[in-house]
């Protein structure tokens, strides 16, 4: 029996990997997209401090070239080629932006925002070759989590002496959000968990993840990687909303939608039921005016006599009575 069978044997839901391109190419990036026909760049002002102006660029090299800007007072504005093929997203106060790619759109990109008294954010973001986006795997875990608690995931490691590389990430769809990456001289921290993480390594051969006030955008395919002096190992966890609050999610928004559609028939028809309305009155006003005008213009005729004729008649036919009766 070999020491990697040992190891497997004893450490169920360990697997020895080789580094994927999360870990080789890109360094400091927070998250990493697969090209496709449209690339949404996501970089979700949180609202800390003031924002001044929030700015995209691509980074090539040492170079950069614009992209987009966005200022609070002034809005938007697209620079020159991107303007064919950038827009902002619903909220431009996001910084959200989406992009109509072709191949020669793969590279880095860059979301400054420059708030006060907060200072400068930034966010790097990967456009990478799809033949280069890594593959998701089968999770040795599932976890469950309530919209508004807290995530805490655990990983037990060999006993070595070090671990020279420890990263978290989670991949939805066609993007992977970096948690964490921490080597031996430095320590990253992903622009959307900054405030919402606590690592611990604790000494009892455990490694945990604790994120707080957890959304339905956490959910996703986690992994813990770290890199030790006996090899690359990676554990994976599936993370989804708890059963009864997930359904509880779909019903509400099916009610919600329900809701929307029953009060937008009802306007339909009040609109509907006063327009009908309005222009039987005005056919009822036209047709009294046209009454009116044929009796100013022949007052003795009685052909189209209405209600404020019948008193006159009804006082013809008593003088009739009168003098009959004289006779």
């Amino acid at each position: 029996m070999s020491w990697l069978t040992y190891y497997l044997g004893l450490f169920p839901g360990l697997f020895l990997l080789q580094r994927d391109v999360t870990c080789k190419e890109y360094q400091n990036v927070d998250m990493i997209i697969k090209l496709q026909d449209t690339v949404m760049l996501k970089c979700a002002y949180p609202e800390m401090g003031k924002m001044i102006q929030l700015s995209w660029e691509k980074k090539d090299g040492d170079a950069k070239h614009k992209i987009a800007v966005y200022n609070p007072k002034r809005g938007e504005n697209i620079f020159f080629p991107y303007n064919q093929s950038v827009t902002f997203l619903s909220s431009s106060i996001s910084g959200d932006i989406k992009l109509k790619a072709t191949a020669a759109d793969k590279g880095l990109y860059q979301c400054s925002i420059n708030t006060f008294p907060e200072g400068v954010l930034l966010k790097l973001i990967a456009v990478i070759d799809p033949a280069k986006f890594p593959r998701s795997r089968a999770a040795d875990s599932r976890v469950r989590i309530v919209p508004g608690n807290v995530m805490t995931l655990s990983f037990g490691y060999l006993n070595v002496d070090s671990i020279k590389q420890l990263t978290w990430q989670r991949m939805a769809g066609e993007e992977i959000s970096i948690i964490v990456d921490i080597t031996s001289s430095e320590r990253f921290i992903g622009y959307d968990y900054k405030r919402r993480i606590q690592y611990i390594q604790s000494p009892d051969q455990n490694i945990s993840l604790t994120i707080e006030n957890v959304t339905t955008n956490d959910v996703g395919v986690y992994s813990c990687y770290i890199d030790t002096n006996n090899g690359n190992w990676t554990k994976t966890f599936d993370v989804d909303v708890e059963g009864d609050i997930k359904m509880f999610l779909i019903f509400g928004a099916i009610a919600l939608g329900s809701l929307v559609l029953v009060i937008s028939v009802v306007i339909i028809i009040c609109v509907w039921r006063s327009k009908k309305r309005k222009a039987s009155n005005t056919q009822f006003q036209k047709g009294t005016t046209e009454r009116h005008n044929q009796r100013r213009a022949n007052p003795n005729s009685y052909t189209n006599s209405d209600v404020y004729d019948q008193p006159n008649s009804r006082g013809m036919e008593y003088q009739e009575e009168a003098i009959y009766a004289n006779l």
